[in-house]
């Protein structure tokens, strides 16, 4: 299983360094503008905002098919709208993670394989939250709903299996007891910590479990302005946060730029 962490270039082999620094760059990893997609299929998760935004416009540009199910309707139009009628193309069927009925009815519609899945929709909240089957909203969006897709949809990937992670596992702990804080106090670090542990400990199981059939990977996008630690109820005390983070965060688009890199190891393994 492989791992790509925070800005890609810091991940390269150093013969890919090596030859960047000589100009032989094997791979565009400075934007993202990818390879011809002509024929292939990405399903992302978490694709009408922020990473996964910039990556389904970024492989619907290069020419592929980006299925990219979502809950809110009207972010997927925009997704849509920005993609235009370029080369590729982008269908947003209905699905919400936080709801494993709605997983299993998205998974069920799926009619084609995929070529590169990406699980990377993720979600912080302000407050304690349940999902539509009563777990915790974080580790049930972060983990148990993309945990349930993928089961459901693993026989019909072809190429490769991305997981999003998060440093924040290193703070982590899974309570077996009390994974979804009924009993012991809640807070949105402790609760989104626990999720990217799980994240992490599922991948590493779900590669083993896969064998070499597809390759399973962790993609770390380090700190991204994408919004999603704007979720404090309060606009004031979010843009606050955002001014604080503002001079070491990147944008949406550098957050993405470690797919590039995976989909070289895919097309050249």
């Amino acid at each position: 299983m492989r791992t790509a962490l925070g800005r890609a270039t810091a991940q390269w082999p150093e013969s890919d360094r090596a030859a960047y620094r000589w100009g032989m760059d094997p791979v565009p990893l400075t934007t993202l503008d990818l390879p011809d997609q002509s024929g292939r299929t990405w399903l992302i998760t978490g694709a009408t905002s922020g990473i996964g935004r910039e990556l389904a416009l970024a492989v619907a540009a290069a020419g592929g098919r980006v299925v990219a199910p979502a809950r809110n309707r009207e972010k997927a139009a925009s997704l849509v709208a920005a993609a235009g009628k370029g080369a590729g193309s982008v269908e947003t069927p209905h699905m919400d993670l936080a709801d494993l009925a709605s997983v299993h009815r998205f998974a069920e519609s799926l009619t084609t394989d995929i070529d590169v899945l990406v699980n990377n929709a993720g979600a912080v909240s302000p407050r304690r939250r349940e999902t539509a089957d009563g777990f915790e909203l974080l580790l049930g969006t972060n983990f148990l709903g993309p945990f349930a897709l993928t089961n459901l949809v693993a026989d019909r990937v072809r190429e490769r299996i991305v997981i999003t992670g998060s440093d924040s596992y290193k703070v982590g702990r899974v309570d077996l007891d009390d994974p979804h804080f009924r009993s012991r106090r809640w807070n949105p670090m402790s609760a989104y910590a626990q999720s990217k542990l799980c994240d992490m400990l599922w991948a590493r199981a779900l590669q083993e479990r896969l064998g070499s059939r597809v390759p399973v990977t962790l993609a770390h996008p380090g700190w991204a302005a994408t919004g999603i630690q704007n979720v404090t109820g309060s606009k004031l005390l979010d843009r606050a946060i955002v001014a604080v983070t503002s001079p070491f965060s990147q944008s949406a688009e550098d957050g993405a730029l470690p797919w590039p890199r995976l989909l070289w190891e895919t097309t050249h393994r």
